[in-house]
């Protein structure tokens, strides 16, 4: 929809967003990495603080029940007195014999339990004192959740935790996006403990997580990045569009119209609405340039046209003359003269054919010139070009290969035109080539179009010429190849562009010149 100074924001994003960018980049990367070194440096110290915990929890268990029991019998006739002392804990004669008091960690009705036996004094029994486990006791100091499971692939604990264990304040909307967009979240966040009873069996487990929040500065920083970001592309937007406008568009326009003219568009004419006084003073000095050369071209059109229109009925009648002439003179057996008049014959014939090119040149000038369009095919026609450039071919011994099949290639076109266009190009192949040498003509489809190409092993087209072998007058500068007077090709693009087609040219000094035709498949009736 609009037309931006793509060259200044393509600048400014180099210069400015594009380092910001990068650096955004880079920091949110270290940070990640940062968080993710610090996840799994505090799970492994978790992780470490647990078992300990775990650990201690037995010894001071055991050695509180120890400590209670100090001036108590150890028998089961004591068990009551046991029982009251040690309120909160569960008491019960077991038939386990230990020689020392022995504690662990069991599963009870879906709870963890610390227990610890205590042998019986002559007596094989033993006393078993338990009580559930208290996760408050085995919490790491720290910015941990724990859960106790019997089952490990269930855990009440979520992955993406956002409190901070030592306040009840969530994070707001805006930082708990960013943490989801960029994945602010520390990783590993969550572990696993085992927890093993006295036989070695494991009885349950601990998940341990971290609880700890994302870096509020980090997504502060993030906010005002992004914030950044914003402004410089909004800005790099505004200036874009405010450069567009007063310098970009008139420069656009006044580089469209210079192709207008160099495609000999002479009536063409630049408005502005511009304020600038520049722009304004350029663009009447391209009106008033184009001006002039309108007038210009209009008068050199009539003047040759005029002109060769006064030189086409002489060379005609002087053609007409010629031929009477070197007939009379074999007739008489006056070889000198037939072969001089002969010669002469050939320059006028070369005379009128320049004199026709120029005519037919300017005759495409005019807008109301119309094909006659009509299903052809080119096989046929470059059939008919062969046969007529027969002659030619044979003379140089010239390998002349059409790989185009007869009715492969059906399009709609003036046939009598696209003939013009094929001879013209065969014809200076021929005389570009040299004995014994080869041209070839292939055709294949591309969507809605087919491509033709003509192809010969001569001496080429210099680099120097290739690029303007289509204008008009253009003969060329260099001697490698003959490009006649100018006006051949030119006439061969004005068929091309009538027909809604393109023509271009590749070539390699004495290594080949190769023409490729793209041409429509359908067109209408009027070849618009």
């Amino acid at each position: 929809m609009f037309k931006f100074a793509k060259y200044f924001f393509i600048v400014f994003l180099i210069t400015a967003i594009l380092p910001l960018v990068i650096l955004f980049l880079w920091n949110n990367s270290q940070m990640k990495k940062i968080q993710t070194i610090m996840s799994k440096t505090g799970l492994t110290n978790g992780m470490a603080k647990l078992e300990q915990n775990l650990n201690n929890n037995l010894v001071i268990q055991e050695g509180e029940i120890q400590k209670k029991l100090y001036f108590t019998p150890k028998t089961p006739q004591q068990i009551n007195i046991i029982k009251k002392l040690l309120k909160g804990y569960s008491v019960e004669i077991v038939d386990i014999d230990v020689l020392q008091p022995v504690s662990f960690y069991e599963k009870n009705n879906n709870s963890l339990c610390s227990c610890t036996i205590l042998p019986v004094e002559h007596n094989k029994n033993s006393i078993k004192i338990c009580k559930p486990l208290n996760l408050q006791e085995i919490r790491p100091a720290g910015p941990y959740n724990i859960e106790v499971k019997f089952d490990k692939n269930q855990t009440s604990l979520p992955e993406n935790i956002a409190i901070d264990p030592m306040s009840t304040q969530f994070l707001d909307k805006t930082s708990l996006i960013i943490e989801r967009i960029f994945n602010l979240k520390p990783t590993p966040r969550m572990n696993v403990f085992e927890i093993k009873n006295n036989d070695g069996k494991i009885i349950s487990y601990i998940f341990i997580s971290i609880a700890m929040r994302p870096n509020r500065l980090y997504t502060d920083n993030i906010i005002t990045g992004m914030f950044i970001l914003l402004v410089g592309i909004v800005s790099s937007f505004v200036i874009g569009l405010i450069i567009n406008r007063i310098f970009v568009l008139p420069v656009m326009a006044l580089s469209n119209a210079t192709k207008e003219i160099k495609k000999g568009n002479f009536k063409f004419r630049l408005t502005t609405k511009s304020n600038q006084e520049l722009i304004q003073n350029i663009y009447n000095s391209f009106n008033d340039m184009t001006q002039n050369l309108e007038a210009k071209e209009n008068l050199r059109q009539s003047f040759i046209s005029n002109l060769t229109h006064d030189l086409r009925t002489p060379l005609v009648s002087q053609a007409q003359s010629l031929e009477l002439i070197s007939q009379k003179f074999q007739e008489i057996g006056l070889q000198n003269e037939f072969e001089l008049a002969e010669s002469l014959a050939k320059n006028n014939e070369h005379l009128l054919k320049m004199v026709n090119l120029i005519l037919e040149s300017y005759s495409f000038d005019s807008q109301n010139f119309k094909l006659n369009i009509e299903k052809v095919d080119i096989y046929e026609i470059t059939q008919d070009c062969e046969e007529r450039l027969k002659p030619l071919i044979e003379e140089k011994h010239i390998k002349f290969e059409n790989n185009i099949y007869k009715g492969g290639t059906t399009i709609d076109g003036d046939k009598f035109h696209l003939t013009r266009v094929f001879m013209n190009l065969l014809s200076n192949a021929i005389e570009n080539t040299s004995q014994n040498d080869c041209i070839k003509i292939n055709a294949h489809y591309n969507d809605n179009d087919v491509i033709i190409t003509i192809e010969d092993n001569g001496n080429g087209i210099a680099p120097e010429d290739l690029k303007f072998i289509f204008d008009r007058y253009y003969s060329g500068k260099s001697l490698e190849r003959k490009l006649g007077a100018g006006f051949g090709l030119s006439v061969c693009q004005q068929l091309i562009n009538l027909h809604h087609g393109s023509i271009t040219a590749q070539s390699e000094l004495n290594k080949f010149t190769r023409f490729i035709i793209t041409l429509p498949l359908r067109q209408n009736k009027e070849g618009k």
